[in-house]
């Protein structure tokens, strides 16, 4: 008998990529290009603001806050202004949510770095966006543990035998999935979902191996990510 089985991993990150910001030195012309950047950015988001004294309170945590993403970018390996990527800037959120700042926080301070990120490239004499077509928002979401589904097939001889099977072959996916990994993630087999038998004696193409009936939210939950992938694409 042929079964299918979902199996269920969680990625976890286990320690920032950049332990100690404060210990990285960084070059002056970094400092200099965070003074002029508060010099636009601070009259841009007072001019704009329904409440500027608010604003203009908020701001003065932020040559800190820009000063800090130019040390892991330094610490990543930037040299230069033009050095400086999104993903420095996403490994810096990153940081931030493991020592502690809420979601809300994060999202505010992505605006402002993003912000900070094109004003670097166009210092540096590059036109491109850095973020190159990259959904900020969505990528976001990845910043915490993250999951994957993986649907196997299985030869068993009942519903039972294949469970085990699933349980075994789990935790051998995420031994293997750890291996290949960066040190500072980890990959766990959290567990089976659910098993289910191929009910064709034969498999053949056009098999039905895996289906399931979903809400009218699940489903447009699957339409949605279906059809940005095809904008992207």
């Amino acid at each position: 008998m042929w079964f299918t089985a979902s199996l269920l991993f969680r990625n976890r990150r286990i320690e920032p990529e950049v332990q100690d910001l404060k210990g990285v030195t960084l070059p002056d012309a970094f400092l200099s290009a965070v003074e002029e950047f508060l010099e636009e950015f601070v009259l841009e988001e007072y001019l704009h603001s329904p409440h500027p004294f608010w604003e203009v309170w908020k701001i003065r945590l932020l040559p800190e806050l820009l000063q800090d993403f130019c040390r892991y970018a330094v610490a990543r390996g930037a040299k230069a202004f033009e050095d400086c990527r999104y993903e420095h800037l996403l490994g810096f959120l990153e940081h931030r949510f493991w020592h502690g700042a809420s979601r809300q926080q994060l999202k505010r301070e992505a605006r402002r770095l993003v912000a900070f990120l094109r004003f670097l490239w166009r210092k540096a004499g590059r036109v491109e966006d850095p973020l190159n077509g990259e959904d900020l928002d969505e990528d976001l979401e990845w910043l915490d543990d993250w999951f994957e589904e993986s649907i196997v097939l299985l030869q068993a001889n009942d519903e039972e035998e294949a469970w085990q099977k699933a349980e075994t072959l789990g935790k051998q996916l995420a031994a293997e999935y750890q291996r290949e990994a960066e040190r500072s993630t980890r990959w766990e087999f959290v567990g089976v979902l659910k098993v289910y038998e191929v009910l064709e004696e034969t498999l053949q193409d056009g098999t039905e191996l895996f289906a399931r009936f979903l809400t009218a939210k699940e489903a447009r939950k699957l339409l949605g990510a279906y059809q940005k992938g095809r904008r992207k694409g």
